[in-house]
């Protein structure tokens, strides 16, 4: 990478690692949070459920943003915004100011994702490493969630886990309000294959992506609700059937193995066609996730692990399959449609997995979650086919 590329990544993945780490310190303090309160599990994961659908909802107007006003301007309302909602998460007397709270966050770190991909897509010439690398950021950043959460509520309470965050936020903004972050001229469009490449995407051609593009977002929203549901509901796992004092603090592990699934998955996408590999890592994707509902002990952390890892890995096969089917010069508001598809609409995941708990217990959440989980196969199957359909009927040009 040249020394542009080098600032864009260096920034990016500080950011997205923040934005996790927001994202994930709820859940992390779910069960102490859960005590104070007196909140039944439907009722907590409802407020993740909540949190999710305002953290995918503001994706869109973040991807139009993005497009508009440029991605570093967003980054920068994000992360502001973001640093006064953690503190009011903090100072949350009761359950209703806690759920607005954490309304209000979901609403400000949401922006991130379009932004934050966007500039990726369109500032670093190796794409697929550099969705990789973005991948393996956020992972680190939800890797260090639980324990800094877990280590800060045992020191005091899981209030001050909020003011930490939020004041790494007011300095993320700042940072990001005096640096400039570039992107390379005409770097929107991105094409699909050799066949695209030789001539521009006309309306006909952009047409011919847009079943594939709405199969994307399907894959998004079923992934999305796999992930708020499993993301909620690991810490509270792992507490029931690992260890009940520090066994969410073990997520860490886990999801430190999903940052080298995105390294690799990122890796693969720059080698290979993502039509063919998205089915694949999909399917592996189905038996850990069962095995995660029903082990218990240190073989859980382990199996979780293997869970994460392939989950992740396949995250920057279906953000580069955006880029290839977005439209010219709508590659930040596509990615806002996709974020909002898999954080919004798939947020009703926590739902999902809180009604589960409630009724039976957390292995029957993961149980229904694989179920979810396998959906994602067939989407991606009939993505594949159509990718050779279309490869079989694409026009040769000569030279």
């Amino acid at each position: 990478m040249n020394p542009d590329e080098r600032r864009i990544m260096t920034y990016i993945a500080m950011a997205h690692g923040l934005t996790h780490i927001l994202e994930l310190t709820y859940a992390a303090m779910l069960t102490r949070i859960a005590a104070e309160f007196g909140l039944r599990a439907v009722v907590t994961g409802g407020i993740a459920s909540m949190f999710g659908w305002a953290f995918g909802s503001s994706a869109i107007p973040a991807g139009f943003l993005a497009d508009r006003l440029g991605s570093r301007r967003v980054l920068v309302y994000a992360f502001g915004g973001s640093a006064v909602m953690a503190v009011l998460v903090g100072l949350s007397p009761n359950a209703w100011w806690l759920a607005a709270a954490l309304l209000g966050l979901g609403l400000t770190a949401g922006l991130y994702h379009p932004a934050g991909i966007s500039l990726v897509a369109q500032g670093v010439r190796q794409r697929g490493l550099g969705l990789g690398l973005h991948g393996v950021a956020g992972n680190v950043g939800q890797a260090m969630a639980p324990a800094i959460a877990i280590g800060l509520a045992l020191l005091v309470d899981w209030r001050l886990a909020f003011f930490f965050v939020g004041s790494l936020s007011a300095l993320l903004a700042l940072v990001l309000a005096m640096t400039r972050l570039d992107v390379r001229p005409g770097s929107e469009t991105v094409a699909v294959d050799a066949a695209e490449e030789a001539g521009d995407r006309s309306t006909k051609e952009g047409n011919r992506f847009f079943i594939p593009l709405l199969l994307v977002y399907a894959a998004f929203i079923v992934s999305g609700m796999v992930y708020r549901g499993a993301i909620t509901y690991l810490p509270k796992h792992l507490e029931d059937f690992v260890n009940a004092d520090f066994g969410g603090a073990f997520v860490t592990v886990a999801l430190l193995t999903g940052a080298v699934g995105q390294l690799i998955g990122g890796s693969l996408s720059q080698r290979y066609r993502l039509e063919p590999l998205a089915p694949i890592i999909c399917l592996l994707t189905v038996p850990p996730l069962v095995l995660t509902g029903l082990v218990s002990g240190w073989a859980l952390v382990v199996i979780a692990s293997v869970f994460v890892f392939f989950y992740f890995a396949a995250q920057p096969l279906w953000t580069g399959l955006i880029a290839d089917y977005s439209p010219p010069g709508a590659v930040g508001r596509s990615y806002g449609f996709s974020f909002f598809a898999g954080f919004g609409l798939g947020g009703t995941g926590g739902i999902i997995a809180g009604v589960f708990v409630d009724i039976w217990d957390t292995q029957a959440a993961f149980l229904g979650l694989s179920a979810i989980m396998s959906v994602s196969f067939f989407i991606a199957l009939v993505l594949w086919l159509l990718a050779e359909r279309r490869r079989r009927t694409a026009p040769t040009h000569s030279s």
